[in-house]
């Protein structure tokens, strides 16, 4: 099953549906099961393990907000006398406390969009919380510019203890009207919202795409990173102000490429998500369906069109 779409009433119901759709497209289903108030559930792609427990008024952790939706962390085993929150490999701080991704502001009925995608494997969510505003989801393995350890990520529409009051260095450009804190791989954020597994340069766990200050203690960057002297423009700010293309009207699709950050400060080309891309949805409207040649895709608001995002999105290969 590569794709599905329906409604859920709630965090729970929205994992259900998510667990259901995973195991049709042949994940392997380790657990299914309350943890406190809530579910959680643990799967298995070949060497790919991905946790994610649905959240009613709760906080990951002391010193979090509370949020209500659903958190995604990956891990390198399952053991299965310990809940999502405690599996070997998890997301951590330095401090050993875990770290999260997730997918927030669920708090009444929702229509999601469910995508499974395989070489490389990849599981996207997509949720309209609310008429007009998208959060989204995504777990499985890069494209690697190379053979190295690790590849897997996590990509949430929040971090740990995001919210819509994030402040303005969590904007990609820096500006008020560019909120788009909710894109995929957004390493204008400053502590992240998107993780990628890697062993390098003598550290083994995951990596914060981010602007600054990540929370395990490494850094990776995408598409959004500011240049180190004035105008500091990025790669994506010249990519979205030149699209859609003004000889066609068509807006290209832009790879979330993801970079490394080594011990004397340059960065390693990594990998990037083979199933997202990003996209200046300005000619698209939310959840329409797109070709480029045989390929079809969906596109997405950062987070709701013209308003907090204005026309920064993404799409989605879609399968069916």
């Amino acid at each position: 099953m590569a794709y599905q779409t329906g409604t859920a009433a709630g965090p729970t119901p929205l994992l259900d549906a998510l667990r259901l759709f995973a195991v049709a497209s042949g994940w392997q289903e380790l657990r299914w099961g309350p943890s406190g108030p809530s579910q959680q559930l643990s799967l298995r792609k070949g060497e790919l393990i991905f946790h994610l427990r649905s959240a009613l008024d709760e906080a990951l952790r002391s010193g979090y907000q509370r949020v209500t939706g659903i958190f995604l962390v990956g891990s390198d085993q399952f053991d299965p006398a310990q809940p999502w929150n405690n599996q070997p490999g998890l997301p951590r701080d330095p401090s050993k406390r875990i770290e999260a991704v997730g997918l927030y502001e669920v708090e009444g009925p929702c229509t999601y969009h469910l995508f499974s995608s395989e070489s490389p494997v990849q599981l996207t969510m997509v949720a309209e919380v609310a008429p007009g505003v998208y959060h989204h989801l995504a777990f499985g393995q890069l494209v690697k510019y190379g053979d190295y350890p690790g590849g897997a990520f996590v990509s949430g529409a929040f971090g740990s203890s995001d919210a819509l009051t994030a402040s303005a260095s969590d904007y990609i450009f820096g500006d008020t009207q560019d909120l788009h804190f909710g894109l995929p791989f957004n390493d204008y954020k400053y502590a992240g919202g998107n993780y990628v597994r890697a062993a390098a340069d003598g550290f083994d766990g995951w990596w914060s795409v981010c602007q600054a200050s990540p929370i395990t203690g490494k850094r990776a960057i995408s598409i959004w990173e500011e240049g180190p002297r004035s105008p500091r423009e990025t790669l994506a700010n010249y990519w979205w102000s030149r699209t859609p293309n003004t000889l066609n009207g068509i807006a290209p699709l832009l790879p979330f490429y993801v970079f490394l950050e080594r011990p004397d400060g340059f960065f390693s080309p990594f990998g990037y998500p083979a199933h997202l891309r990003y996209l200046n949805i300005t000619h698209h409207a939310p959840a329409e369906v797109f070709a480029i040649g045989p390929e079809q895709w969906m596109a997405f608001p950062a987070h709701s069109k013209n308003n907090k995002s204005g026309v920064h999105g993404y799409a989605v290969r879609l399968e069916r």
